[in-house]
């Protein structure tokens, strides 16, 4: 059995990246979604490429942009839930790394 830090920002944004991947092949049946979800992927593979080269905060902002630059229909759904999640998780290990 594989244990997940959840304190580790790296392993976070690859389980974000990981979900979205997963998300966009079970969406063959709806080619928007499948191409909202191309993109965001395109956008997590970018940023976790990086991650190395990051701070934190950097991180959090890169993923508020990719938050931001979602169209009104793709709002509200499983993904963007857990960009959310993400990004409070980060600033949860910042704040934390920081005190």
């Amino acid at each position: 059995m594989t244990f997940i830090n959840w304190s580790d920002s790296h392993e976070m944004l690859g389980l974000l990246t990981e979900f979205v991947c997963d998300e966009r092949q079970d969406s063959s049946d709806d080619p928007v979604r499948a191409i909202f979800l191309a993109d965001v992927l395109e956008e997590l593979q970018e940023l976790t490429a990086h991650v190395d080269e990051m701070t934190d905060d950097e991180s959090i902002g890169k993923l508020r942009m990719i938050q931001s630059s979602v169209t009104e229909e793709f709002r509200g759904g499983s993904v963007l839930d857990h960009i959310q999640a993400c990004i409070e998780e980060l600033e949860r290990i910042r704040d934390r790394v920081g005190a």
